[in-house]
């Protein structure tokens, strides 16, 4: 009985609001438009305010046409992809710390291959890093051995560079430069090459395993102990190709570094076991 009656009475009242409702609706409508606007006008006067010209703000994520001409495709694809999540309130640091900024596709994989490509060097061997990016070996080598690496890098990519010195510095030596221009005083017990050379760093038309094969000669010259290349293969899977991709035939590379640095002393090694897409090659002096 007593919920029948408290719902009668909310149907009355929501009967009574309607009503009344409607009666409101009927008189807005009878009324003409010189009424409303002064029923609405505001009381208070308007005074008209003269606007200040905007002012052009330093934009900090501006990259110039020569720093966007040194990046590799892959670096262009993630900077335009992290500027737009930047707009959706992602990190705004992402080029220091986003690792598809140099080449990743997260930080298991960068730290997984910066592994493979360590797996020879002892702690107290100092390192040359060609194509260093931020430097994150660096960081990964400190980790790993719990002391501060003796390890110089070099990347002709200015962004990265300028990222890597805000990340890591004091700790870290690492230089805007051409590898080419460097000299013996460069020279360490290991160069390594991380995957600097799976895609195109510069605009040249050189032919792409010359570059590579370049390349080993000038590390070969500054290692005493030995230097790691980590390439993409022609092995590669077809789905997982793309334009900007420099693959090289790893029977191709083999021959050159064992005709031109073979000891017949199994100093020069192959290895295509971390997965179809990659592998690496080490020559030992």
């Amino acid at each position: 009985m007593l919920n029948r009656f408290r719902k009668n009475r909310k149907a009355k009242q929501d009967l009574d609001a309607k009503q009344e409702v409607t009666q409101e609706m009927e008189d807005v409508l009878d009324t003409t438009p010189d009424e409303l606007d002064a029923e609405f006008a505001p009381e208070v006067d308007v005074e008209e305010v003269e606007l200040e010209p905007l002012e052009d703000e330093e934009d900090d994520d501006y990259i110039s046409d020569e720093e966007w001409e040194k990046m590799t495709p892959a670096e262009r694809k993630a900077w335009e992809e992290n500027e737009d999540s930047s707009e959706e309130g992602e990190d705004p640091d992402y080029i220091m710390n986003d690792p598809e900024m140099v080449g990743y596709d997260d930080k298991d994989q960068q730290r997984d291959i910066y592994d493979f490509a360590t797996e020879e060097v002892e702690s107290e061997e100092s390192i040359l890093d060609f194509g260093c990016g931020r430097g994150d070996l660096h960081e990964f080598l400190y980790q790993k051995d719990g002391e501060t690496p003796k390890y110089k890098g070099v990347d002709i990519n200015s962004p990265l560079i300028n990222a890597g010195i805000k990340k890591y510095a004091p700790d870290i030596t690492i230089e805007n430069r051409d590898w080419f221009d460097l000299d013996s005083s460069y020279k360490s017990d290991w160069c390594v090459n991380i995957g600097s050379l799976c895609t195109r760093y510069d605009s040249s038309t050189e032919d792409g395993f010359k570059l590579v094969t370049k390349t080993l000669d000038k590390m070969m010259s500054l290692c005493d102990t030995g230097s790691v290349l980590i390439l993409f293969s022609t092995h590669m899977p077809d789905e997982a190709k793309e334009e900007e991709f420099l693959l090289v035939d790893p029977g191709k590379i083999l021959t050159y570094a064992l005709n031109k640095y073979g000891l017949d002393t199994g100093n020069v090694i192959l290895d295509h076991s971390y997965t179809d897409a990659i592998f690496k090659l080490t020559v030992l002096k």
